[in-house]
């Protein structure tokens, strides 16, 4: 496949998921038994009042499980700890490693330098491999309890709630007798074809469909009005249509709000494009702060290359690069109000 059919075939699966978040579905195949016909599936995206109903569940599904004699997950991993099978220390690693990620994340949001947010990226993605061997370890350990029962039990309650004979969404795919029938194999196949389709609607993709040009048209025109663009109440709003809405508005408020056009390399990833948009907001921010602009339009970040000034928008392609660090060695570490306008041709 070319680049240009790659680029045509990821553009219409962007198309369609957009389709998808608009009608409040999705739509795949299923054979309710090995030989039978296949049908097609409504697959509803849930909403607020789904959510409501989920909670419910969830806690009934718990007291449930407790009247069976399940052990909850506390109680489970207090006898692993009396069998010095687990331990707190482990315990507090996996809160604190959640709580350095997190301190990460937003630490990265308030940097430019792109030497800083790599070494950023770097460590989080060493403590997210150490959380996730501790996590998995964990899970292994404690295996069935009241939370995982409920979770299992609740993965199939999202399934069977979810999904409808029709596109109005109101004849369900499965009565609950025929649902509980269903032979473990068909069970996770159904679940499998359930978790593929939603997966179509991760982040990343949420956020390219916000940024497409096809979704923008019809975005600009709505007044930044959610009632205007889904024709509903906000309260009847799938998650994913709200999410969608949310990405937009914000990535239209980086784009009011840049002094400057993104590098071409960037405009089409959403990841950098938001990166970079934090980046050009801190630097200018870290510029106000210090008196990094002057009278003469020449701008200057300690630290900052060239060609980071550059792609900040914080100084002109055609402007002459002062690289403040090296000046001040030159004169002993310190520049005098003197030095700094002679640089600035003052």
């Amino acid at each position: 496949m070319t680049e240009n059919q790659e680029q045509s075939s990821s553009l219409g699966k962007l198309r369609t998921i957009l389709v998808d978040i608009l009608n409040g579905y999705s739509i795949f195949k299923f054979q309710r038994q090995k030989d039978s016909r296949e049908d097609a599936v409504y697959l509803k995206h849930l909403t607020l009042y789904d959510a409501a109903d989920i909670d419910n569940f969830k806690y009934n599904t718990e007291q449930e499980a407790k009247s069976k004699g399940l052990e909850t997950e506390k109680e489970k991993l207090d006898q692993l700890k009396e069998d010095e099978l687990w331990t707190d220390k482990e315990d507090s690693r996996i809160k604190e490693l959640s709580g350095y990620i997190t301190n990460l994340s937003h630490s990265k949001s308030k940097l430019f330098l792109r030497k800083e947010i790599e070494q950023i990226n770097s460590e989080a993605k060493s403590s997210e491999e150490e959380l996730k061997r501790l996590t998995s370890k964990r899970e292994e350990l404690l295996g069935l309890t009241c939370e995982v029962f409920a979770a299992k039990k609740l993965n199939e309650f999202y399934v069977f709630s979810s999904v409808f004979s029709s596109k109005e969404l109101e004849d369900p795919f499965f009565n609950l007798e025929d649902f509980e029938d269903l032979s473990p194999e068909r069970l996770y196949i159904l679940c499998s074809q359930y978790n593929d389709v939603l997966s179509d609607f991760k982040e990343i993709s949420l956020k390219k469909v916000s940024l497409s040009s096809f979704f923008l048209n019809h975005f600009y025109l709505s007044g930044d009005s959610s009632s205007d663009f889904f024709g509903k109440p906000v309260s009847q709003l799938s998650f994913f249509q709200v999410e969608l809405f949310g990405y937009a508005k914000y990535f239209k408020g980086l784009m009011q709000n840049s002094k400057t056009q993104p590098p071409e390399d960037v405009k089409g990833n959403p990841d950098k494009l938001i990166e970079w948009y934090e980046q050009t907001q801190n630097a200018q921010t870290a510029m106000d702060k210090t008196g990094g602009s002057d009278k003469t339009g020449g701008s200057s970040l300690v630290g900052a290359t060239k060609d980071e000034l550059q792609s900040l928008g914080t100084t002109d392609k055609n402007e002459e690069f002062v690289n403040l660090a090296k000046e001040a060695h030159k004169k002993g570490g310190e520049l005098s109000m003197e030095d700094l306008m002679k640089l600035h041709g003052v």
